[in-house]
This record gives structure tokens, C-alpha cells and sequence, in this order.
């Protein structure tokens, strides 16, 4: 199975021609501010391609002469409602609280508002006092030990607020902070709201790595599905129950995880029924009905968890039976310490054909080899750190990019970041592996001992050609880079990093947004030198911007989507987009964050679409109970404004932005 091949499956998916559903809601063709759509069906000629970033580190006043950001745990989103994405960043930190006096590269956290500068270019400004990392018990002298963040409007006023996640590591002293729902006043100011079970009850210590926004049974209300690492880590196989907290729409979460299904079990390892070390969150709508499905990417080689939603709430895992669990491959012979366990033990039968280990033993080989556990099925999968969700075939089904870190010496069992794709036939779930030679997605491997460091991943047309690209944070390991896998006409991947100037060493953060709002992506990353990278970066964690210049692509179109709040959730969370455009379909799907400890991009859906003077039909599919649908026909392009389109209007809104 990981062995067919793609190009031409892919291409056909890309030019096949596209079929219109039943609408249950049309919109007319006209724009709210009275310009009319293009007269005639729009024309598309093929862009030139490719695309250049420049190092606009400086220019957004993040570099040592500004802000001296520093971190690698980056999430967007637009706190303030003028436009603009703002940028939240978290460093590499333990459980400590930190003075608010701290600055500069001593940070620990940041809130950054993106506003214009006096020179008229964009810039970020530092507003991280705006509340949202307050100490519950403080006095305000001090910043909250938090490490993640991502946002959605749970109380429906229309902003977003957030869930602070804190990774409460209980081996370390208890300073009492636990992760918390803030809310936005508008403004980009936080407070905490009222203890929910957001706050994992108030004696109650979670090592928090994820957590993702999602309307899992379509009330309207903005839910949250938690997930965390292992009840101790390096003591234990055992991780933590995944937790789905259903939100009332004022601010307030009730528990739901076993009532929807998702109840996994302490222990029961070889009948995979245990609960899952977490180090990502996902939810998305994969089977096409409308309703999202939750997934949990799992650490320590032990199987990922996906779990199909009935289109009410209520949940199977399909782990196993839809290829999600990992890839077909349990031998675990090849493994290095399995080498080294049986050059004592050259007795065992399973030894007979293992050759001599490339790693040296030690004094004790045997254990370096738990036997018993690693020869486990239920142990021989990925180390999951990030599942990244979209429609990179271009037939309109979302499939999955999952990043891994994988290492030499664990052999072939151990998984690869691959992509999974979409093969589902009505509501089974099922998922092919075509393998990276026939992708073209391996990332590099460094030497007779490499490593694999798929850390996190993010989707985007890049290059604004109307083919979903993928960006790849490879981790701190030695002479490891940002990997930029840019879609080519036949559906293969070509990592053009270095042609993109996006080479970004040790690249352990990523966030993609149009910060400038000119209609093409830009690119944050962030850094790490906690491992041995060092050699090819010297800067420790410092975060740098990659401006898109986009002079040589196509073009691109902004889509703001605002739900009623009532019988879809005020944000629009998991709302499906489709465009049909110069023989090509479209499909962006609205995230309320994902992967690990809090990935989030711009919910401002980005749609490329080459050298077309317009999108022939655009499509939403809102996310309520009904799945109901608008269109909008002979939509032109503008790069310099965005659209926004509410649920129940029949009108498309002209945002102008005061650049």
C-alpha cells in the first residue's frame, strides 16, 4: 500500500470535473456595497511560478534591535477583530512563574499585536500585560507558567478568547497554576473566567501538550478536546485520558468524554484500549458529513487514536480499521537495541537472522532492550507529534500529513511523517499510505545515524497556484531545516526551502498567516537548540518572520466567516469552503487549533488561485446541525481587500483594511 503510486491519482483528482451539490441556501451573485460580480464566468491563465520571502525579522520589529523575540510555540489569531493576525508565543518552559518586570530574550511568554507603524509598514507590539497570562492568585508582579494557547469564541460575542494550557510536570514542585480559560473583552484585553473542568479540577496536575477548539455536536457552542502526556514521563508507558469538555456558550465547559464515547482505559496496552501519552490534537470533518472528528497523535511509538463522529456527538474509534493507528510495519528485528539484546541472547529464535548492532551496547545489552514491551505491536508505531488536517489531493476530501520523530536506530517499525491519504467511501474511514518515494515528502536524513525530526507541520498555498503546500518544522537534530514541500502540477512534493529563502535552521515553531494582508501567506518560525543543532545556529530560540513577496505567483483571496451564533458557533469553527477555479477545487476548512502544544494559523481562510480573474463558485458549507450551504458565483478577485461572508446573509462583505 505505501508503495503506489501517487502522481497520477493525484492529478486526476486535481482536474477532474467538479459536480454541484444541493444547496439548501443560494445566495445571489451581487456584493452588500453594490459592485457587481464579473459579468462573465471568470478567465484563468497559468501563473508564473514560484515564490521569494524575505527576512522581514527587523521590519516587524521582532529582531534584536526591536522586541528580541525569542520562543517556538507560535499561534495566530486575530485578537483585537481589526483585520490584522496578532501573534502568541511560548518559550521551552518548566513550571516556574516569571517576574512581569523580565523582557528581551528572558521572556518566557509574549502577546503581540500587529498594528501600523509610523513608517506605514506593519509591526508587532508588545501588549503581553493585556491579561492573558495572569495569575488567578497573584498580584500581578507575576506572569502565570503556561505553554500553549490556542482561541475560539466560546461565548459567542465575537471575538475569541482562550484556553491557556499549562503542562504541569508533577515531578516538579506545584506552584499552583493550572491551565485556564481566559475571555476576550474585543480589544485583545483577557480575563479568567469562572474555575470550569478547563482547569482540571482544582487538586488535579495535567501535564497539558494540546488541545483543539471544535463544535463536536453541533449545538452552536464552541467544545474543547484536551489532550496530555504521560502520567510521569521516563517512569511509566502509561498516558493520560483525553479529555472533551462541552462548552455551554457563555464561557462554562461541562465534561463529556465519556458520554460521547471517548472513555480510553488505564493499562490494556496489547488490546490498544489504553490512554494515549498525547503530543497533538486534532479535529476535523473527514468524513464529509459535517461533523468533526477527533484525533489524538500519540508519543512513544505507541498507536495514534481517531475517532468518527455520528454527526451527533457521539464517537468510534476507528483507529485500527482506518489506517490511522500507524502504518502496517511491526517488526521491530531491525531495531538497534534488539541487536543488542540478542548478542546475549543468541538462543532467543526471534535473534536467528539479526545481524551485529551499529550502536554500541554497553556494559549491559540486554537492557537496552525492555522485552516484552518493545517487541509489542502496541509499541511499535510513531512518535506523533503534530497531525495536520486539509485536501492536499485536491478531490475535496481532507487527508492527513502526520509529523514524526523517528531515529536510525529504531528500525523500521518506528513510522515516518508521511501524508495519509483520503480514501473514504461514505462513513467508513479509511486512509492509504502511497510512502514518501512516491510523494516526494521524506524529510532528510543526516548521516549514517540520522534522525527524522517532524516536530509540526502547516498547510498553505504558498506560491498562490491553487495547490495546498506544506511546511515541515524538522526539529533541532543535527543540520535539520524548516522543510517547504511545494505541490507541483503532477501532485508530487519538491522541498524548495532553500529556493523560497525559507531555510530556517533548527526550526522547532511554525505559524502561516497573511500578516500584511496583500493576498499570500507569510511564515513564522521559531527555533531550537535544545538537542545539537547548534552548530548551524547560534541564536538560541529567536523567532523570525518570512515576508511572502508573491511577485511572481498568482493570486489569492481572504474569506472571514462569521456564524450566526446561535446554531453555529460565532467563529465559524469547522466550516467547509470550496472553490471552483481554473479547473481546480478548493477546500479549506476553518481550525480552531491543532497539533502540538497549540498550533493555530489565521482562521481567515486563504484561497490561491493562480492567474484567475475570479472563483466561478464559491461555496460554505456552515457547520450546524443542518450542514447548511451558501453560494456565491463569478466572485472577483481583489488582493487588497478581504471578504467576509455571514451565515443567513445573502450578501458578500468588501473588508477594506487600513494598511
Amino acid at each position: 500500500m505505501k508503495r503506489l503510486l501517487l502522481s497520477s491519482v493525484l492529478l486526476a483528482s486535481c482536474l477532474a470535473p467538479a459536480t454541484k451539490a444541493t444547496l439548501e441556501a443560494t445566495g445571489p451573485v451581487m456584493l452588500d456595497d453594490g459592485i457587481a460580480p464579473l459579468a462573465e464566468a471568470p478567465v484563468c491563465r497559468e501563473s508564473t511560478p514560484g515564490t521569494l520571502f524575505v527576512d522581514g525579522t527587523d521590519a516587524w520589529n521582532l529582531g534584536d534591535d526591536g522586541l528580541r523575540l525569542r520562543g517556538n510555540r507560535l499561534t495566530v489569531a486575530d485578537l483585537d477583530n481589526d483585520g490584522f493576525p496578532d501573534l502568541v508565543v511560548h518559550t521551552l518552559t518548566t513550571n516556574a512563574r516569571q517576574a512581569v518586570a523580565l523582557d528581551g530574550g528572558a521572556r518566557q511568554v509574549w502577546q503581540l499585536m500587529n498594528r501600523k507603524g509610523p513608517d506605514g509598514h506593519r509591526r508587532f507590539v508588545d501588549e503581553t500585560g493585556n491579561g492573558l497570562f495572569q495569575v488567578r492568585d497573584g498580584d500581578g508582579r507575576q506572569y502565570r507558567a503556561a505553554h500553549l494557547a490556542i482561541f475560539g469564541d466560546v461565548d459567542n460575542d465575537g471575538d475569541l478568547d482562550a484556553f491557556a494550557g499549562t503542562h504541569d510536570d508533577p515531578s516538579k514542585p506545584d506552584i499552583g497554576d493550572r491551565s485556564e480559560l481566559l475571555l476576550n473583552d474585543g480589544t485583545g484585553k483577557f480575563s479568567l473566567a469562572n474555575p470550569t473542568p478547563v482547569r482540571g479540577g482544582a487538586m488535579e496536575r495535567l501535564p497539558t501538550t494540546a488541545a483543539a477548539f471544535t463544535d463536536a455536536d453541533r449545538d452552536g457552542k464552541l467544545d474543547l478536546f484536551v489532550g496530555y502526556f504521560y502520567e510521569y514521563y521516563g517512569r511509566t508507558y502509561q498516558g493520560l485520558q483525553a479529555q472533551l469538555l462541552l462548552g455551554q456558550g457563555t464561557g462554562g465547559f461541562t465534561r463529556g468524554t465519556d458520554a460521547a464515547g471517548l472513555t480510553t482505559e488505564r493499562g490494556n496496552f496489547a488490546t490498544f484500549r489504553n490512554h494515549r501519552p498525547a503530543y497533538g490534537i486534532t479535529a476535523c470533518d473527514l468524513d464529509d458529513d459535517g461533523a468533526p472528528e477527533l484525533m489524538v497523535s500519540a508519543y512513544g511509538r505507541q498507536a495514534n487514536l481517531l475517532y468518527r463522529n455520528d454527526g451527533r456527538g457521539r464517537f468510534t474509534d476507528v483507529s485500527a480499521a482506518s489506517g490511522f493507528a500507524g502504518d502496517d510495519v511491526v517488526d521491530f528485528t531491525d531495531n538497534e537495541n534488539f541487536k543488542c539484546f540478542c548478542s546475549v541472547n543468541r538462543a532467543d529464535p526471534r535473534c536467528s537472522n539479526v545481524g551485529r548492532p551499529l550502536i554500541g551496547c554497553g556494559a549491559d545489552p540486554a537492557a537496552r532492550w525492555a522485552d516484552g514491551i518493545d517487541d509489542q505491536p502496541w509499541r511499535n508505531n510513531g512518535n506523533t507529534f503534530t497531525t495536520w488536517c486539509g485536501d492536499l489531493t485536491g478531490d475535496g476530501k481532507l487527508d492527513l500529513y502526520s509529523a514524526e520523530i523517528r531515529h536510525f536506530w529504531a528500525g523500521s517499525a518506528s513510522d515516518s511523517s508521511e501524508l495519509l491519504r483520503n480514501a473514504s467511501t461514505g462513513q467508513a474511514l479509511r486512509f492509504e499510505r502511497p510512502g514518501n518515494q512516491a510523494t516526494g515528502m521524506g524529510l532528510p536524513r543526516v548521516g549514517p545515524s540520522w534522525n527524522e525530526g517532524g516536530l509540526m507541520a502547516a498547510g498553505g498555498d504558498l506560491d498562490n497556484d491553487g495547490r495546498q503546500d506544506l511546511i515541515v518544522a524538522a526539529s533541532d537534530y543535527p543540520d535539520q531545516f524548516g522543510v517547504v514541500l511545494q505541490q507541483q502540477a503532477d501532485g508530487r512534493f519538491v522541498d524548495q526551502a532553500r529556493a523560497f529563502n525559507l531555510e530556517h535552521a533548527c526550526m522547532s515553531g511554525l505559524a502561516i498567516a497573511d500578516f500584511d494582508r496583500d493576498g499570500d501567506l507569510d511564515v513564522v518560525a521559531g527555533a531550537s537548540t535544545a538537542r545539537d543543532c547548534s552548530a548551524i545556529w547560534r541564536r538560541g530560540q529567536e523567532v523570525r518572520l518570512y515576508e511572502n513577496q508573491g511577485s511572481s505567483s498568482g493570486k489569492g483571496l481572504l474569506l472571514k466567516l462569521t456564524g450566526d451564533g446561535t446554531t453555529t458557533n460565532r467563529g465559524a469553527v469547522g466550516a467547509k469552503v470550496t472553490a471552483l477555479a481554473g479547473g481546480k477545487r478548493i477546500v479549506r476548512e476553518v481550525s480552531g487549533g491543532y497539533g502540538h502544544f497549540g498550533m493555530q494559523n489565521d482562521t481567515v481562510v486563504h484561497l490561491g488561485l493562480g492567474d484567475c480573474t475570479g472563483i466561478e463558485e464559491l461555496t460554505i458549507r456552515w457547520p450546524d446541525a443542518r450542514g447548511t450551504t451558501q453560494t456565491f458565483r463569478n466572485v472577483p478577485v481583489d488582493d487588497r481587500v478581504f471578504f467576509e461572508a455571514r451565515q443567513g446573509e445573502p450578501t458578500l462583505k468588501r473588508v477594506r483594511l487600513s494598511r
